[in-house]
């Protein structure tokens, strides 16, 4: 899967989150919670440092180290 796609995936899936949640918590959350990521938020969070669910202007630097380490 090409970053594109992976991106457009994630912002796919942010249709089903609560309306309540900001988009950073909402990329954090789907990334976190569903299954096919493997947990890949919290890696990104812990090791990289970068964390959206509190700062919406990571998400894009959030979204392609996840998607770095989907694809080691």
């Amino acid at each position: 899967m090409t970053y594109e796609e992976f991106r457009n995936t994630v912002f796919k899936e942010l249709e089903n989150c609560p309306k309540s949640w900001r988009k950073g918590q909402a990329v954090f959350n789907v990334l976190d919670i569903l299954p096919e990521y493997k947990n890949v938020a919290r890696r990104v969070q812990f090791e990289d440092g970068i964390d959206c669910f509190y700062n919406d202007n990571a998400i894009d630097s959030f979204l392609l180290y996840a998607w770095y380490h989907l694809n080691e």
